[in-house]
This record gives C-alpha cells, sequence and structure tokens, in this order.
C-alpha cells in the first residue's frame, strides 16, 4: 500500500483563508491524523508559533502584520517576529529605553511573563535590579544597562525643594549619572547626604528624584549623622593611609 502524499500547499490555502489554525484543524485540512507530518510540512512554509496560549496556534509569516515591538494579535492569538515568549521578552527588554518591570511587559506582550522573567535573570540573560520595591529587568550588556537604569531614573516629574524652587536640571541630571555608577550601598549613603544638603523635604525630593525608597535615604542620612560606616568597606583595597605600626621594641 502506497504511502499518501500530502502538499504543502494545501495548508497554504488553509491559512490565506483563516490566518491561524491549531494542530487539530491543520490535520483536518491535509487529512492526516499524524502530527509530524503538519511539521514536515510547516518547515518550507515559513511558518509561525504563537508565543500565547502555550504555542497552540500557527500562521504563516508573510501573513503576519508586526507592530514596532515585532508583535501581532490575531483573534485571541499573539505572534512575535521573535519566536517564542521566552526569546521575546529578552529582545523586548535589550530594546527597551528603560528596561521593563513585571506589569509593564506584561501590559506590552498580553501575556503572562513572570516565569519567563525568572527563567532569564537565572540564567542571566536579563539583569534585574529592585527599584522603589519593585523589580525592573534590563539589558546584560553594561553600557546598555546604564543608559536604560538613567532613563528609568529620569522619567520623574521635575521636582521642587521645600522652598518650591525647581530642581535646575543641568543638576537633575548630574545627581541621576553619579548615583547610576554606584553600588547599593553608597547609593543608600549618597542618597542620604543629598537629603542633609536639601535640608526641610529633602527625603521626598531625593526619593523622587532617585526612585529609591525613603526609608533607605533615612538609614543612609543616619549613617553619615552618626558616623556608622565601616570605612575599610568604603574604601578600595590598598587605599588610604597606610596603617602605622607600634613599636613593641624595648627602649
Amino acid at each position: 500500500m502506497r504511502t499518501p502524499r500530502f502538499s504543502a500547499d494545501v495548508l497554504r490555502s488553509f491559512f490565506y483563508e483563516h490566518i491561524i489554525g491549531t494542530m487539530k484543524q491543520l490535520k483536518d485540512a491535509l487529512g492526516t491524523s499524524i502530527d509530524m507530518t503538519i511539521y514536515r510540512k510547516l518547515r518550507p512554509l515559513s511558518s509561525l508559533t504563537s508565543y500565547s496560549h502555550q504555542g497552540k496556534y500557527y500562521t504563516l509569516h508573510e501573513l503576519a502584520d508586526f507592530d514596532s515591538f515585532g508583535l501581532w494579535q490575531f483573534d485571541v492569538a499573539r505572534f512575535s517576529k521573535y519566536g517564542t515568549l521566552l526569546k521575546t521578552a529578552q529582545a523586548l527588554i535589550e530594546k527597551s529605553d528603560k528596561g521593563y518591570s513585571l506589569a509593564e511587559l506584561r501590559s506590552r506582550v498580553g501575556v503572562d511573563v513572570k516565569e519567563a522573567l525568572l527563567l532569564l535573570q537565572r540564567q542571566h540573560r536579563v539583569y534585574r535590579e529592585e527599584i522603589a520595591g519593585r523589580y525592573v529587568y534590563f539589558s546584560v550588556d553594561p553600557q546598555r544597562r546604564s543608559q536604560q537604569h538613567l532613563l528609568r531614573l529620569e522619567e520623574k516629574r521635575p521636582l521642587r525643594t521645600a522652598e518650591r524652587d525647581v530642581l535646575a536640571h543641568e543638576v537633575r541630571a548630574a545627581i541621576i549619572l553619579f548615583f547610576s555608577l554606584l553600588d547599593e550601598r553608597q547609593r543608600r549613603l549618597y542618597a542620604g547626604l543629598e537629603s542633609l544638603r536639601f535640608g526641610r523635604g529633602g527625603d521626598s525630593v531625593i526619593s523622587s528624584l532617585l526612585n529609591i525608597d525613603n526609608h533607605t535615604i533615612a538609614r543612609g542620612r543616619r549613617e553619615l549623622i552618626h558616623r556608622d560606616i565601616e570605612i575599610d568597606r568604603v574604601r578600595k583595597k590598598g587605599g588610604g593611609r597606610p596603617p602605622i605600626k607600634k613599636n613593641t621594641s624595648d627602649h
């Protein structure tokens, strides 16, 4: 008995009529019950699998009308020019101006991305940082990440001091840039220092400017006021005045 021959043109005609389809619909259209037969026929057609609905839907790349983010939705199915949800999340974070929080990325792609982001972070394919009590995901490239982080902080609205004077744009930009270069502990101390410089209402000003929690600023301010700082942790190795050795010899 001869093996039945199936034509990929049947699937192409199906997609041009229906735009998307499930595996069951494609098998019905082709007259087969074998998944592998469908996969073989889809391969030369340059097909796409949805990143939503656990890859349930298929379409042709030539039919997709991607938006500026490389995403396209038809009916209930969502597709991406990057392929899977994992690849899509990584690409969007890499190309974004200021990174994405979980809520922002979920709103962008239209599906839950929590597990995808956790996996990307564990695989070191994105960089995660906590800002103002929520995680924000940035590029793993240090230079790109620094640019994204700076724009993330600069998105805050214009600020005013306790005297209601608008903080000069040049000063504001300089503070944000310097802050982005520090590690977590140095950021806390620097935020506390700037709060002291502003005086009354300084915590709120710096919190809004640097997107940092008020309690963190207050802690840094207290450490500076009470000299509660381990100097050895602040200095780089080998820095500072050389230690003075006690002379224990008898005179």
